[in-house]
């Protein structure tokens, strides 16, 4: 136990002492591409922070900051060199990728390469501020990555391991797969497709249907159920509160194996067992699909 406490406090004092040695560094970069057509963008990246604004404009603005933490700024350059911005243009569409480039003659000590101090391997975030015409399209994959994105009239589709992602103001479709980290999207007029782990999701949608599969987290819906198509939602062990228009139609499938299930919504039932509600409110609509292994599931009215 005596070695335990020793060794805990050595590895305590590690830490502080190389934090105390890095500093941060950053580097600016910035791109201008004129375009004249309804655009698509492909972003790759590793860790950082996504930024996408639609503006009234005819060209795509792209700044990238590299940030690095190193022990001194020549080691931060060095750095910085090997972490290559590239953005290729092609017609109506943009490619833009972040590539960490090998450092040669490096050590690839785990704690210098964890930290960013001398010897590591090419290491360090990248921030993306980035706006583009409102008519544009984008697809962005991350590994530890935060993405917002707002006022874009195209589609949208986030691959990110972990990290957060938020959007508003979207009038096009949002496909997100995102294992772990926060998901917010309000004001969207489209179809919506989340796959997820561990997240607390929040939705505030104007128009589109819901395709939505999580395990653990929070799940909280506002919709005005305007689509031809129905909504499904699918959790493990997670609260589903799904709030929708008083004057809405529509049909009520809910089941949960120990949840509880209640409805602020007068519904006409149509089979009702501890597990399964199903039942319709109004004539007509779409029919929601809700299924939570544990968790209870709360039918609201705005």
């Amino acid at each position: 136990m005596r070695y335990l406490k020793t060794l805990s406090f050595i590895f305590a004092l590690l830490i502080m002492t190389i934090s105390l040695q890095a500093a941060e560094y950053t580097f600016e970069n910035q791109k201008i591409i004129d375009i004249t057509e309804p655009l698509t963008i492909d972003l790759t990246m590793f860790k950082g922070k996504v930024t996408v604004v639609g503006n009234q404009m005819d060209n795509v603005i792209i700044e990238a900051v590299k940030i690095i933490r190193a022990s001194n700024r020549d080691e931060a350059e060095e750095v910085a060199d090997h972490i290559e911005i590239k953005v290729t243009p092609d017609g109506s569409h943009i490619e833009i990728a972040t590539n960490y480039l090998k450092m040669i003659n490096r050590t690839k000590s785990f704690w210098n390469k964890f930290l960013g101090t001398s010897g590591a391997d090419a290491y360090g975030a990248v921030e993306y501020f980035i706006q583009v015409p409102p008519q544009t399209s984008i697809s962005i994959t991350g590994m530890e990555t935060e993405i917002e994105i707002s006022s874009l009239e195209g589609d949208i589709e986030i691959k990110n391991s972990s990290g957060s992602f938020k959007a508003e103001y979207i009038y096009g479709a949002v496909t997100v797969s995102q294992p772990i980290g926060d998901i917010a999207i309000d004001w969207i007029e489209g179809d919506i497709r989340i796959k997820s782990n561990s997240s607390k999701i929040r939705i505030k949608q104007v128009k589109g249907a819901i395709d939505l599969a999580t395990f653990s987290g929070e799940v909280h819906i506002e919709t005005e159920l305007d689509s031809p198509k129905d909504y499904f939602i699918e959790t493990t062990s997670v609260k589903v509160i799904f709030s929708l228009p008083t004057l809405s139609t529509g049909e009520l499938k809910i089941e949960t194996e120990t949840g509880k299930i209640a409805t602020e919504v007068p519904i006409v039932i149509k089979s009702v067992s501890r597990k399964k509600l199903v039942g319709k409110f109004g004539d007509g609509g779409p029919t929601i699909h809700i299924v939570s292994t544990t968790g209870d599931v709360d039918i609201n009215q705005f």
